[in-house]
């Protein structure tokens, strides 16, 4: 259940943005509206896993699927509220080997602090799903090594318009390397990314390269170590759409010079996690994502497109009995135009979370 207040105008009830933080739909340029409520169960989730050891193998496979990102019928708040089951991981591991549609070995999902939203410090993050193929192999006992070639998809937008495009006219799959680490007190991981950026209608179009790093951690500290402190950190060029459920284009396609332009990104998140007792713990966020134009477009051209987004947040859950949870939430996030346009977003928000 959330309550929501926009400082520049209201988000369409089917919106994403109205079932979690998204900072790209903060409205901007409009007037303040009235308080916002709405329930949702969409963020159930339902996997099946299984392990099979064959002839001195390991055979593993893993479904699972929710009801949060479904596309088309998204069902009534006026009568049923009915809503499209859909596709989330689904993938088979024969002992180093995954093949499948499994998160993105750029993402550090373990990094992820614990929120009532379905993310979190969304823009600080790095979030995708996609087809893969992915082998994992131990250097050490302390540090392992995931090589992946994943589902290559541009994500565009053309000069003068902010709406991003899926082109699909990528040639090669996206490369991915990370090196994960077993610390004394916690994990880090250090991940890098190459990709190959292209738009091709047949009569026009261009390509360019494109890269990226990613580092992400937990440390645990404190008394018995209670607490742990969590990070993300990403830079690179032609990453948008891994940083903050695309908050910010790949690239952006000029028509009079037929080529594409450069778009770079920073993005991070830290948060810190206070368990207070064995039932109680809070956790405090704040996360940033910046989006740095090529200098040879105008400003005419860049004024509608997303320039910066923050948020800070604070959490308390409660867990009366183990596999229950119960939490309150309260997020403050800001979303910013180029040309300086900018919107707030304030969000109370209460989460029963049941887990078998």
């Amino acid at each position: 259940m959330a309550f929501s207040r926009y400082s520049s105008g209201d988000v369409a009830a089917a919106d994403l943005g109205r079932d979690f933080y998204l900072p790209q739909t903060i409205p901007v340029g409009g007037v303040r509206e009235n308080i916002d409520n709405d329930f949702s169960t969409k963020q159930t989730r339902i996997f099946l896993a299984t392990e099979t050891p064959i002839a001195g193998h390991t055979l593993k496979g893993l479904v699972e699927a929710d009801f949060q990102t479904a596309a088309g019928t998204q069902g009534s708040e006026r009568t049923t509220n009915g809503y499209d089951f859909a596709l989330r991981r689904a993938y088979v591991q024969f002992d180093k080997l995954t093949i499948g549609e499994e998160w993105s070995t750029f993402q550090n999902v373990g990094a992820l602090p614990e929120s009532t939203d379905f993310i979190g410090p969304t823009e600080g993050s790095v979030f995708a799903r996609q087809p893969l193929i992915r082998y994992t192999t131990p250097l050490n006992a302390m540090t392992t090594l995931q090589l992946a070639v994943e589902n290559p998809e541009t994500a565009s937008a053309n000069s003068g318009a902010p709406a991003l495009l899926e082109n699909d006219d990528d040639t090669v799959p996206d490369l991915v390397g990370r090196l994960n680490f077993k610390l004394a007190k916690g994990e880090m991981s250090v991940a890098g990314i190459a990709r190959r950026l292209s738009v091709d209608n047949g009569t026009i179009g261009d390509a360019r390269s494109a890269y990226g790093a990613s580092v992400a951690g937990r440390f645990n500290f404190g008394p018995s170590n209670r607490y742990d402190f969590r990070f993300m950190g990403s830079y690179g060029t032609g990453i948008g759409r891994y940083l903050g459920l695309n908050f910010a284009p790949d690239t952006i396609y000029v028509a009079a010079t037929n080529d594409l332009k450069e778009v770079k990104n920073f993005a991070g998140f830290a948060a810190l996690r206070i368990n207070f007792t064995p039932t109680v713990r809070s956790t405090l966020m704040a996360s940033y994502q910046e989006a740095d134009y090529d200098s040879a477009l105008s400003a005419v051209s860049l004024a509608t497109f997303n320039k910066s987004a923050s948020s800070i947040a604070g959490n308390v859950f409660w867990s009366p009995v183990k596999g229950f949870d119960l939490g309150v939430e309260y997020r403050h996030g800001q979303r910013e135009l180029v040309n300086g346009a900018n919107g707030d977003l304030d969000r109370l928000e209460f989460v029963g979370k049941y887990v078998f």
